[in-house]
């Protein structure tokens, strides 16, 4: 069995390196792949919701995991939902904190999980766990060309690179809080 065929599953313990990219502007629809180039998952987001609603599939296409905005909320607030509609994790973000953006994970019980601190604009995040350990890093790879070019006319897609640090975290938590840091922060542009 070649590499290509131990990692077919965007929830797979061991990979560490994951790649998601947009396939249109800001539409959130695009496909995971892991830290060999495989496709290992896919994001559609509705392209006419008002809550941002974006599944996650694996590469057959069964749902995985969801994010979507709530709608009634003062700050940018997201919830991850397992596939049958069971709420993982909330996320939401400092209102006051726009040179280094920081979004913290809630459980269902309002209880912080995990806490994202962008650096200066928000390119790169570090994603810590209630101890204050990292558990991954996200780099907004395309962020030069966003701030070069100017971003909403010539922004195609966004991509994002996460280094899972901690291989017990649970992967729908960690890559739909990358979701959520996606539209909550950069594509408010």
């Amino acid at each position: 069995m070649g590499v290509s065929q131990l990692h077919r599953h965007v929830l797979d313990p061991t990979v560490d390196y994951y790649v998601l990219k947009e396939d249109w502007w800001n539409w959130g629809s695009g496909n995971i792949f892991d830290q060999h180039g495989t496709t290992i998952g896919h994001m559609h987001r509705r392209k006419l919701s008002l809550r941002a609603f974006t599944e996650v599939m694996d590469v057959a296409k069964a749902r995985v995991f969801s994010v979507e905005r709530k709608l009634v909320s003062i700050r940018a607030s997201y919830v991850i939902k397992d596939p049958h509609g069971t709420m993982l994790g909330r996320t939401n973000r400092k209102i006051l904190a726009f040179f280094r953006p920081k979004l913290w994970l809630e459980d269902e019980h309002g209880d912080q999980i995990l806490e994202a601190q962008g650096n200066v604009l928000g390119k790169d995040f570090t994603i810590k766990d209630t101890r204050g350990t990292p558990i991954g890093r996200v780099g907004k790879s395309d962020f030069f060309r966003d701030l070069v070019v100017g971003g909403s006319l010539f922004d195609f897609t966004d991509t994002y690179a996460v280094n899972v640090l901690d291989p017990s975290v649970d992967r729908r938590l960690l890559l739909g809080f990358v979701i959520a840091i996606d539209n909550s922060v950069h594509d408010k542009k």
